[in-house]
Order: structure tokens, then sequence, then C-alpha cells
């Protein structure tokens, strides 16, 4: 650990002292984590100990050569428990320019498509990073090609997406068995695929629809007979994509809506919500939100989350002038009763350093509920400390 985190820390010194005079912006943040299962693993083949520590570093940079624009992200991790945690990666390396109404961009980028709180069903594009986030939230950086053109209320835009990148597991949370390393492919397709999104703004209404074709991001975790392990299989999946928001006086209204065919069978899948501020606590409290969405996906175990038939409540609030943030979300499966929830609090301490601290778990799940079944008893939680600047 220490000569990574030396090499780390020597690698961004030099990195910005060289970069500051070169680049238009330049922001990197370096942090200590720490990460605590409350439990042993009930995986016996996993071995890794319940509290690791660890070091994380992200730089951001951008300049601008006339007409065309860089932009990059690079992020690395290390793990003292986890080897599948010790990586880096290219969230963002690409070049863009825009000429009258249209643009091109190339290169690697991370795309976020949706607008729900809890689950982002139409956000396809890129592969999930769940080393870092369980929710889907945290995404890999996805090799692209784009075309895009700027109308009076909105833009629409074609994408091309060169290379597939694998799923990486970490070692815990477990699945109940090992993840395999070897993966499997529907027909050994394994391609990208292709994508488009247009999205409009009229009044308080924005709405966007989409189109993706190429392998799924999720895979299933097949277990093979006699086969001591799960391994992941991708299948190829064609997407009709919709989201929208409407923001009224009183509520904010959402929803993310797929359709389209997977192994040779259509489905469906939704997530509705609602955001709703409430502001007679305004003394002691900023900002307060209340949010309510509802999940449903007929694809059931295949499903690319555990909300096929969930409803899931929280609230996010800051405290005074963002020092503290404060994240919480509860669901419930009407199908089979399970539960989970997850707390995530944020507090800036000064201008240069702010603690992130985030504690999940499943709270009850049946062996009808395979995903959440298999994460039981994987409780964790995880502190960090940032220094940006």
């Amino acid at each position: 650990m220490p000569r990574f985190i030396l090499g780390l820390l020597l690698a961004i010194g030099c990195t910005s002292v060289v970069a500051q005079s070169l680049l238009d912006s330049l922001n990197i943040d370096i942090a200590a984590t720490s990460r605590y299962y409350f439990e042993s693993t009930h995986t016996p083949e996993t071995i890794i100990d319940d509290l690791a520590y660890g070091a994380r570093g992200e730089l951001q940079a951008s300049h601008r050569f006339g007409m065309v624009k860089l932009d990059a992200k690079l992020f690395a991790n290390w793990d003292s428990a986890d080897d599948h945690r010790r990586y880096t990666d290219i969230r963002q390396a690409k070049l863009s320019g825009r000429w009258g109404n249209f643009s091109v961009a190339a290169g690697v980028d991370t795309f976020f498509w949706g607008v729900s709180e809890s689950i982002n069903l139409v956000n396809v594009i890129n592969q999930s990073d769940i080393r870092e986030s369980l929710d889907n939230k945290v995404k890999q950086g996805q090799t692209f090609a784009s075309l895009s053109y700027r109308l009076d209320a909105g833009e629409v835009g074609l994408y091309f997406l060169p290379v597939f990148s694998a799923r990486e597991f970490p070692l815990r949370p477990a699945y109940g068995l090992p993840i395999s390393d070897v993966d499997r492919y529907e027909d050994n397709d394994k391609n990208g695929g292709i994508a488009a999104r247009g999205l409009f703004y009229v009044d308080e209404f924005e709405f966007a629809l989409g189109y993706f074709s190429g392998t799924r991001r999720d895979p299933l975790l097949v277990r093979y007979p006699q086969a001591s392990e799960l391994t992941p299989f991708y299948i190829q999946t064609e997407n009709l994509l919709f989201d929208a928001v409407y923001l009224s006086d009183s509520l904010t209204y959402k929803w993310e809506f797929k359709t389209g065919r997977e192994l040779g069978s259509g489905f469906v899948a939704s997530n509705i919500g609602l955001e709703y501020p409430i502001y007679a606590l305004e003394g002691s409290l900023q900002d307060l939100v209340v949010i309510a969405e509802y999940v449903f996906d007929d694809r059931g175990e295949r499903a690319e989350s555990h909300g096929d038939n969930d409803l899931f409540l929280g609230a996010k609030f800051e405290f005074a002038e963002n020092a503290a943030q404060v994240r919480l979300l509860y669901s419930y499966d009407w199908g089979n009763s399970s539960q989970y929830a997850e707390l995530s609090y944020q507090y800036r301490l000064n201008d240069y350093l702010r603690i992130k601290a985030k504690v999940m778990g499943v709270l009850s799940a049946t062996e009808e509920a395979k995903r959440l079944y298999a994460l039981k008893s994987e409780e964790f939680a995880k502190f960090s400390i940032h220094y940006a600047f």
C-alpha cells in the first residue's frame, strides 16, 4: 500500500505542477477510504477481511484547442483487502467540437440518461462500476463516437459504441458464490452497440426519447451444473427508451420507461415517481425533498436491478450552505416483502476537505428475491475523507 499511495500522490502532484500551466482547468480529488462489513462472509470460497482501508484519486482536466475541446477524467483506487478493487479507469478522455448546430465528439465518456432517484432504467450506455456503488449509479468509461444536432428546444444525437467492457465484480459484497473470471455471451456476440437520443424542452416539461441495441451491460449470473461459481452471461438487448420530468408549483413528476426484446421475448420496465419539497423546516434545513418511486419490471429474475415490483421511499436534505447533505432510501418489494435500505452522508469541513459515509443493508429477503437474498449478511459501512483542489 505505501508504494501505491506514494506513487499515486507523486503522480498526481507532478501532474498538477506540470498541468496547471498547460490546461484551462484542473481539479484533483484524493481520499483515504475504509470499508467495514458487519458480518463475516457466508461464502466459504471468499476469504476477505471484514475491515479494509485504502486510497483513491480522481483527476479532471479540460483544455480548448481552438474549435476543439479536450475533457479528461481519470480514476484510481486501491483497497487493502480486495485486489478486485485495485484498479484504474479512464472515465473520460474525449475531443469534441461544435460547428453551427452540429457537434461531433469521440473518445471515452460516462453518460447519464434518466431522471429517477432510485433506479435509472434508461441509463444503458456505460458499464456500471459496482466496486464503487451497488446501485449502478457509478459508471465506467465507454469508448464512443457521436454526432449531434441542436434544435431550438433540444438536441438529437447518434452514438456508435465500438467496445464492450464486461463488469468487474469485487470479492464483497458476495453473491452467495464466487464470480467466475470467464464471461459468456449470447451467441458469442459481444459488442458495444449503437444508440440514439433526442432531448426536448417544452416550458416546464423535459423529455427524452432513446434507442439502444447491443450487449446488455448487466449480466445474468448463471450457475452451471456441478459448478462452484456463478458465471456472468451477457445477453443481447434492444431497447426503446423514454424519460420525462415535469416541474409543477409543488411537485416534481418523473418517469422512466423502457421496452424491448431479450432472449426472444418482449419486456416492459417502468419507474414512476414524485418529489415533494418541504419548506416547513427552513429554519433548520436548507433543503428537504421527500421522494416516492415505484419500479416495475416484468423480466423478473432477468431484470437489471432488484426493483421489479418495488416501492422506493426516500429523502434528501441539506443542513446549511452545502455543509452537510444526507440521503435516505428504503425499498419494499410487494411481491416477496424484501426490504433494502441505504444512508449516505457528506459534510464539507472547509473549501478543501470533506467527509463521506454510507451504510447499506438488506433488511429482509426471501429466497424468491434472488438478488437481495444473495446479499443478506453483506451489510457494510464505508467512510472516506477527501482533499480536493
